[in-house]
């Protein structure tokens, strides 16, 4: 059975020199490290906590602004069905609703004329229309 971990290797000699080469260059790349700075680091932890609470304080607002917008949407909502109420009285909407069944079922009907009807229509209802 074949040792994997010595494969691309002759012999055991070889091994070892490669893996002090690796552990040399590990030990050399270790003293090339930047030493750490603690004020640094402290200024940095400082830093991150206030953007932390901003940004605590900026979801805090937003929820606010999603409240107010719910609220200016109701009551938006609210006067438009107390006017639509004062305007036609009870059933306000059943009576639009009516309004503008009517306009399209005469709308289907006038397109349903011959061309020439069309052109008339406009002068007999100018006879209701005087002012």
């Amino acid at each position: 059975m074949t040792d994997i971990r010595t494969r691309g290797f002759k012999t055991k000699a070889e091994l070892d020199e490669h893996l002090g080469d690796i552990e040399e260059t590990a030990e050399t790349e270790e003293v090339l490290l930047p030493p750490v700075d603690h004020a640094v680091e402290q200024q940095e932890t400082v830093e991150l906590a206030r953007l932390q609470e901003d940004l605590t304080l900026l979801r805090r607002h937003l929820a606010l602004v999603r409240e107010q917008a719910k609220t200016a949407i109701s009551a938006r909502a609210q006067w438009a069905d107390a006017s639509a109420h004062e305007q036609l009285g009870n059933y306000a909407w059943l009576k639009l609703a009516g309004v503008i069944a009517i306009t399209f079922l005469v709308v289907r009907r006038l397109r349903l004329l011959p061309p020439s009807g069309m052109a008339t229509i406009p002068i007999a209802l100018s006879r209701f229309y005087r002012v």
